[in-house]
């Protein structure tokens, strides 16, 4: 049985229009899917071609009750930016490539494909959408609610009222929606500053003349919230190229080297919360993770700590493994494209971290 087939009475259950999608190419695997109810969808998962789908598409707007927000980066940063500019919603969604949608109660919008300047984010008012959990083969890979379920459908809330709008002066912000128009304007307003202090005086400059006067304290600490973004280079609104962040340091710095790359990732993958960490080449390679030989995982690690990437704390010996550790700091080279990376963990570097 296909996704569609085990899936789809789920949906119906929760009321929603599902019908069958072709994962690989992102297109109906139906003609009239814009019809399509929870009936159909029972009887579409009942016909062996169509049941047999890798994914559940979902239709936006009145038919369904859902607007989406797509998040079409695959970046922590850009997901917190979007769920400070929507509004909070218990339905988030994981895409198979690692980006994000956030789904809300329909309020009459439209569909707006990038309806924002250079930022990747579609409103999803209509149309279709790829839902949990279809599966991508191309990728290895399937779509997961990230936090909620269908049992939340009941409970999302609308997107801001003021959130498909630009950034408006502050004399017409109101009470209800100060926090987010101060926060995208000291995020849009921060890489004109020096510093944090900088960018607090310009948010307490701008918020001087709200209707309804917020506290000192809130326009700290959302002016320190956006400085945190700008400060790890992972402000991104109003830009159109990103500044060059961590991931792009790490592939840039490895690119001529695939294994230690793909070796580094891994580790990080598995280690990057831990003090110190133990690399065996023989038994690593013995248990196939990754599923190299003894010695392509010694070159790699060699790699690594040549390049300033890990540091040895102890040797390896006849009876233990060497234990090593991340850099506090990393190699800054490479260029500036549009690659939205997410940071690890979502934490700052200020320790060493952790390798496999």
């Amino acid at each position: 049985m296909g996704v569609f087939a085990q899936h789809a009475d789920e949906y119906a259950a929760a009321g929603l229009p599902a019908f069958p999608v072709d994962t690989i190419y992102k297109r109906p695997a139906v003609k009239g899917w814009q019809k399509a109810s929870p009936r159909l969808a029972r009887t579409w998962s009942h016909v062996e071609k169509l049941g047999n789908a890798d994914g559940l598409g979902i239709v936006m707007g009145k038919p369904s009750g859902i607007t989406e927000i797509d998040v079409d980066a695959a970046s922590e940063a850009w997901l917190a930016a979007a769920v400070e500019w929507f509004g909070e919603t218990p339905i988030v969604i994981g895409t198979a490539s690692g980006k994000a949608k956030l789904w809300y109660r329909h309020n009459g919008e439209g569909r707006h494909i990038r309806p924002f300047p250079s930022q990747p984010i579609d409103v999803l008012g209509g149309g279709y959408t790829i839902a949990p959990p279809s599966w991508r083969e191309d990728l290895g890979a399937t779509y997961v609610f990230r936090s909620g379920g269908l049992g939340d459908i009941g409970n999302l809330p609308t997107i801001r009222p003021d959130a498909l709008g630009q950034e408006r002066a502050a004399q017409s912000v109101q009470a209800g929606e100060r926090n987010t128009h101060l926060w995208r304007h000291c995020m849009t307003q921060a890489r004109h500053c020096d510093d944090v202090e900088a960018l607090i005086d310009v948010a307490a400059s701008w918020a001087s003349v709200l209707p309804a006067p917020l506290s000192a304290a809130e326009i700290e600490r959302t002016a320190r919230s956006a400085w945190k973004y700008e400060a790890k280079a992972l402000n991104y609104l109003g830009r159109r190229k990103p500044q060059l962040n961590l991931g792009d340091s790490i592939m840039d710095a490895l690119i001529d080297k695939p294994d230690a790359l793909a070796l580094h990732q891994y580790l990080l993958r598995w280690h990057s919360n831990k003090p110190q960490f133990a690399i065996a080449p023989r038994a690593m390679s013995e248990a196939g993770s990754p599923p190299w030989s003894r010695q392509r995982i010694s070159q790699a690690r060699d790699i690594l700590l040549e390049r300033d990437f890990i540091e040895q704390l102890s040797a390896p010996c006849r009876r233990r493994s060497g234990l090593y550790r991340f850099r506090v700091f990393w190699p800054v080279v490479g260029n500036n494209h549009y690659t939205p990376f997410p940071p690890l963990n979502g934490q700052e570097r200020t320790e060493g971290r952790a390798d496999h």
